[in-house]
């Protein structure tokens, strides 16, 4: 079994802040369908939207390699 190199702290922090970020832009995308279009459901959809993406982005910076 071959040992994997430890990541970065850098790393590990770049992928938490683009899912907090993906989250918040999720939310004022929601929020702003919310407001111009009048979707109830906007919201909801929006932060949800950005945190599936989030965990993608995450997920995709931490296996490359």
């Amino acid at each position: 079994m071959n040992q994997q190199k430890p990541l970065s702290l850098a790393r590990l922090g770049g992928a938490g802040f683009a899912l907090i970020a993906n989250v918040i832009v999720g939310g004022l995308l929601g929020a702003a369908a919310y407001k111009y279009l009048h979707w109830d459901w906007a919201l909801p959809v929006g932060i949800l939207v950005g945190f599936v993406s989030g965990f993608y982005s995450m997920f995709r910076q931490l296996t490359v390699q």
